[in-house]
């Protein structure tokens, strides 16, 4: 009697088993855990849509803190400083002579 031919199926390499799970033990966070919960049923509940809120604008300052701030500079602070040592910038004025900045009229 003749030997028995050798199968193409034995000479195909053996399917390699999925990568699975370390050690035994269950993934227990991320999304190997989430892949793990899905292939086993568990879905997870539908995420509620994120509402935002309407986009506003800056907040600006109210009348009064607005007129504060309204004349106010490098340069203005300057003027300010040298008004408050005493040395005013004078002008002629149609009532005499007073200070450009702070409206001062200079001692006669």
């Amino acid at each position: 009697m003749a030997d028995v031919p050798q199968l193409r199926s034995d000479l195909l390499p053996v399917p390699v088993a999925p990568p699975g799970q370390l050690f035994g033990h269950a993934h227990s966070f991320g999304v190997a855990h989430d892949l793990e919960l899905l292939r086993q049923g568990f879905t997870p509940p539908p995420r509620t849509p994120r509402v935002r809120p309407r986009r506003t604008r800056p907040r600006r300052p109210s009348g009064p803190l607005r007129r504060w701030w309204a004349g106010s500079g490098p340069v203005d602070l300057w003027h300010r400083v040298r008004c408050h040592a005493g040395h005013h910038d004078l002008r002629f004025a149609g009532d005499g002579r007073r200070c450009r900045w702070c409206d001062a009229v200079p001692p006669a």
